[in-house]
């Protein structure tokens, strides 16, 4: 019996052929099927070229060809194969093959899954200042997850990172330190890291700073400041910022008591769900007009009329 599958390629092909002068479809698909062979070709030049020298031991070459097999880029994707060539990179120390087949071996690609090996490959980047290998050593250490906790390394490691200035490292060790979580507790320096990661835009380090102004915690308190942060956090859509500034609006001895701001704040956080805001709101209902209640709710709704897709950046909330 023919082939009936393999003649069909060259049948198509000789079609597209015919029309491409008089269809101009035909044609731009011809097109695409010649640049994606060009492709193809350049690829497969480029992996042969990069063998030659990753046989040889250049460890950046093997991370190359790790990485074609990882991608597809010209032959068919191979974790298998690309956990072969991270491998071989790693032990002849390089940073980034050792931090991705850590990855392999952390989430069991291309390789059975074996996190305290992963653990170990990590280390050996982060040892090299690699910054994605300290955060996620890091993170491994401080929740034990597929080793055993620890929660001073960890600090070491997420001092590591935050110093590089990774927003995430610096949001983890500033809750440690405010926490005494292996480390001895210095809510001084616990802001200087809320700090350091709300100037980077983190929403709930935004909070965070808010939070320490308005308590105290390590700084001088001031609650205009902390109105300030509550409010950064409260726009990006933070409901723990937002029922916090509700809260510091309706305090009755602050200088920025105001209840329809209050009311707006609160309102906002109760429709995000936030726990006790809706029964905040039901105490604020009772001490304002209906009028200003009504004005109140309004703004509201037109806050989350124009926030309606909220994005949040990392972070995580003081104690």
């Amino acid at each position: 019996m023919p082939n009936h599958r393999l003649v069909a390629v060259p049948i198509l092909l000789a079609g597209l052929l015919a029309c491409a002068q008089s269809d101009p479809l035909a044609s731009r698909v011809q097109a695409e099927l010649a640049r994606r062979g060009q492709l193809t070709d350049q690829y497969q030049a480029e992996l042969a070229a990069l063998r030659v020298r990753a046989d040889a031991g250049d460890a950046e070459a093997q991370l190359g060809v790790a990485e074609i097999y990882f991608t597809g880029k010209g032959v068919d994707v191979d974790h298998a194969e690309a956990a072969s060539w991270f491998r071989r990179a790693a032990e002849a120390d390089n940073a980034e093959a050792q931090y991705r087949l850590g990855l392999l071996l952390d989430f069991g690609i291309g390789a059975p899954k074996q996190p305290a090996e992963a653990a170990i490959w990590y280390e050996r980047a982060a040892g090299q200042g690699h910054l994605k290998a300290q955060t996620q050593l890091a993170s491994m250490l401080d929740l034990g997850r597929g080793i055993p906790r620890d929660g001073a390394e960890a600090a070491r490691w997420f001092r590591a990172a935050a110093e590089q200035g990774d927003v995430s490292a610096q949001s983890a060790l500033a809750t440690k330190l405010a926490l005494g979580d292996g480390m001895v507790a210095d809510p001084v320096e616990a802001f200087r890291w809320y700090q350091a990661a709300a100037a980077q835009g983190s929403a709930m380090d935004q909070y965070n700073l808010g939070f320490s102004y308005e308590q105290g915690a390590g700084v001088a308190r001031d609650t205009f400041e902390a109105e300030r942060w509550y409010r950064q956090a409260a726009e990006q859509g933070l409901a723990d910022a937002q029922f916090a500034l509700g809260t510091l609006y309706a305090q009755a001895d602050g200088l920025q008591h105001d209840l329809m701001e209050a009311y707006k704040w609160t309102f906002i956080a109760a429709r995000g769900g936030y726990p006790g805001a809706l029964r905040s709101l039901q105490v604020l209902r009772r001490q304002l007009p209906v009028r200003d209640r009504d004005d109140a709710e309004a703004l509201a709704q037109d806050w989350m009329l124009r926030h309606a897709s909220p994005g949040l950046p990392a972070g995580a909330a003081a104690p």
